[in-house]
């Protein structure tokens, strides 16, 4: 994230994101500053504070986005990767010769299977909130019309 001496910010989406980590990771503003600074990235007290102001009015927005968009990456994300560990396991126990290890690995598959289950009972409430927020805003459009 590096940038060249006096190039301006890519709408300030860089510096926001980098003062995020900084309230994540529970800085004082001076830390900030040499957060910032060790980044790449310098700027003023003043530019961190109305940088920092910005960041805080648009919470809701920022929650939005995170419940419209990354929520559902990282639940797909999940369910993959609990498949994945699912095959990963399937083949070592094919692999496995010891009978007594087999039987750890098919214990590990079955304690596996309530965390895939829930994923995808939580997939069927998203997809049917998504249809409803689909008929929500075709019902709005439309009063918007008239």
């Amino acid at each position: 994230m590096s940038r060249v001496k006096g190039q301006k910010y890519k709408n300030n989406l860089e510096l926001r994101q980098l003062i995020i980590n900084c309230i994540a990771m529970g800085l004082t503003e001076t830390e900030s500053l040499e957060y910032l600074t060790q980044k790449g990235y310098t700027c003023t007290s003043r530019t961190y504070r109305t940088q920092k102001a910005i960041i805080r009015g648009r919470r809701q927005e920022r929650l939005n986005q995170i419940a419209s968009y990354e929520f559902i990456d990282s639940h797909l994300d999940a369910i993959d990767n609990l498949n994945n560990i699912k095959r990963e396991m399937w083949l070592n126990y094919h692999i496995e010769q010891h009978p007594y290890k087999k039987t750890e690995i098919l214990t590990q598959i079955a304690n596996l299977e309530p965390y895939i289950s829930e994923y995808y009972n939580l997939t069927k409430k998203i997809i049917q909130e998504h249809k409803e927020d689909k008929i929500k805003n075709i019902v709005n459009r439309e009063l918007e019309v008239q």
